[in-house]
């Protein structure tokens, strides 16, 4: 029993180390997971399985329909009954009918138009989907981005805490030696207790960021999460991008979904059509009816005479035929029907055409600022090692007594200031190329 107890709490605390162990992901893996385990992506995938059963459903209607009837009714109170004069109570127990019928569609042109819409349905599903994975990629790739500068923002704030620390240091010593003024000590100490706070919120900046990352992924949020690249991995990817070409939108999901819209409109136009066309089908029907006696005696004029109980079926032969059906008042309704889609249709002309000077419009405005981000990126790069060289030249005359602790703490602000710049120049360009691809509907 002892043993059975130690395995069962070696297990346990397996399962527990397992719980706790953290995902290490890369921007390509926690799209790869997103993409997989996300409810929005899988809520798509759940509607073109449904319009697929909705297409099947609609060829369904091409075959024979077989349909079979029965009935059967039991008297409970007798029914009555005249003969010769007199009302006597029927000797019929039950009735019982029996029937089949089969149909086939001829010529059927809405049924034809009907299939050809959910061809159309399933296109506008898979293009739906296609959109979701589109903006799933969008809104991790930024949010992955945002994990990325909040993470190297906080490792900047840190090695300027080290800085500051290096400076209260210095000054601390020469405050106590007598050799440097008590104003340099608290500004120094004034300065690295300003930078507490901002180090403290990016702390949890960076936990908001995991669990913003973790919930587009599908994840539980109490899984722990570690990115493993930083914004340096993407400096390569950093490039003046002059235009784009005409067709750089040919793949958009919103005008592809606007696109199979208009045909859907074209489709229900021409199924409209049909309802003033006549429709032709074929079907034949058989069937048997029968009743029942029940064993009883019948008075006719003081004779009585024994019914026995009996059960006949007779058969009702079998029909086949061809059934014509031309419609004569609904052709006025038809008609006003299409006039409307016609003006749906001229709608969605217009709504095309904003929607794609809208998507110009965007794009523009991110290539723009990819473009000044390129800039902005090249002169925080040499803000950083300009800053580097001037705090190496304020430590040299503070020590050496020729510069002033405002002067070095300056410097120290300047390298922390020039990284976090650098950082945030490389997120703008990072986030304006991923909604530009977005809007491409593809890869950059």
């Amino acid at each position: 029993m002892k043993k059975i107890v130690m395995l069962f709490l070696a297990l346990s605390f397996l399962q527990i180390g397992k719980a706790q162990d953290t995902l290490r992901v890369t921007l390509s893996q926690a799209l790869d997971i997103a993409l997989s385990e996300s409810p929005t992506i899988k809520i798509a995938e759940k509607e073109i399985e449904r319009v697929d059963y909705s297409k099947k459903s609609a060829w369904y209607a091409l075959i024979p329909n077989l349909e079979g009837t029965g009935q059967y009714s039991k008297f409970m109170v007798p029914a009555k009954m005249s003969m010769f004069g007199q009302v006597m109570d029927s000797p019929t127990d039950f009735n019982a009918s029996l029937g089949a019928s089969l149909s086939l569609p001829l010529f059927a042109p809405a049924l034809w138009h009907s299939i050809q819409m959910t061809t159309l349905d399933m296109q506008v599903a898979t293009e739906k989907a296609n959109a979701s994975k589109i903006n799933l990629r969008n809104e991790v790739t930024k949010a992955y981005f945002t994990l990325l500068v909040v993470q190297d923002s906080y490792q900047v704030l840190l090695d300027g805490y080290q800085l500051a620390k290096k400076n209260f240091d210095v000054a601390k010593k020469g405050y106590e030696t007598g050799v440097m003024a008590a104003y340099d000590y608290i500004s120094a100490e004034v300065q690295l207790n300003n930078l507490q706070p901002n180090i403290l919120q990016a702390e949890n900046g960076i936990e908001q960021a995991k669990n913003y990352l973790k919930i587009l992924m599908g994840l539980d949020v109490a899984q722990p999460i570690k990115a493993l690249n930083n914004l340096s991995d993407f400096r390569k990817d950093i490039v003046e991008v002059k235009s784009l070409s005409d067709n750089s939108f040919s793949k958009n999901s919103d005008l592809k979904q606007l696109e199979t819209g208009g045909m859907q409109l074209d489709r229900s136009l021409q199924l409209q059509r049909t309802q003033r066309m006549p429709t032709l089908a074929a079907f034949a029907q058989t069937g048997l009816s029968g009743n029942g006696n029940k064993e009883t005696s019948m008075n006719f004029g003081g004779m009585p005479i024994k019914v026995e109980a009996r059960k006949e079926w007779f058969s009702q032969g079998a029909v086949v035929g061809l059934q014509l059906r031309v419609p004569i008042t609904t052709i006025f309704t038809n008609t006003t029907k299409e006039k409307q889609l016609k003006i749906q249709k001229e709608a969605l002309y217009l709504q095309q055409k904003q929607a794609r000077n809208g998507i110009q419009l965007q794009a523009m405005t991110n290539l723009d600022k990819m473009n000044k981000a390129v800039k902005q990126v090249e002169a925080a790069t040499r803000s950083v090692d300009l800053s580097e060289k001037a705090y190496a030249i304020s430590s040299k005359r503070y020590e050496n007594g020729a510069g002033t602790m405002v002067e070095l703490q300056n410097a120290s602000l300047a390298i922390t200031q020039a990284k976090l710049t650098y950082h945030q120049a490389i997120s703008e360009y990072l986030n304006a190329k991923a909604d530009l691809e977005k809007l491409m509907g593809e890869a950059l």
